[in-house]
């Protein structure tokens, strides 16, 4: 599977998040209107933590790299964009998009990916 992501556009983020570590402590808050695939889509994001991140959030210093969220738990260690992207869209069943953020720490939220108006995708 191809990956899809969409680099950063401040246009596009979804706002300033103080902190990315912080953005995992509430619950979250999702738009009912929301397709089931959507839905489930948009309660994963993947982090690169570097060390001193990854001790924060109890993973330990030495345990720092890409990592997959679903809501505000750890769900695995990713290799790559496209791992994580294959895990989301396996999750949902359909194509997604990873779009990146930035704030403290460089995070993708994952979309699903909308077919074109002709029938294609």
């Amino acid at each position: 599977m191809l990956v899809k992501v969409r680099a950063y556009d401040p246009a596009d983020s979804p706002g300033p998040i103080p902190s990315v570590i912080d953005h995992f402590r509430p619950g979250p808050d999702l738009p009912e209107q929301l397709s089931e695939a959507e839905h489930t889509a948009a309660r994963y994001t993947v982090i690169l933590l570097p060390p001193e991140e990854a001790e924060v959030l109890d993973l330990g210093r030495e345990n720092p790299g890409l990592k997959l969220y679903l809501d505000h738990h750890w769900e695995a260690d990713v290799v790559d964009l496209d791992q994580a992207a294959t895990l989301i869209s396996e999750h949902c069943g359909k194509p997604v998009t990873l779009v990146e953020h930035r704030a403290d720490l460089c995070y993708w939220t994952a979309h699903v990916d909308l077919p074109y108006a002709d029938g294609g995708s």
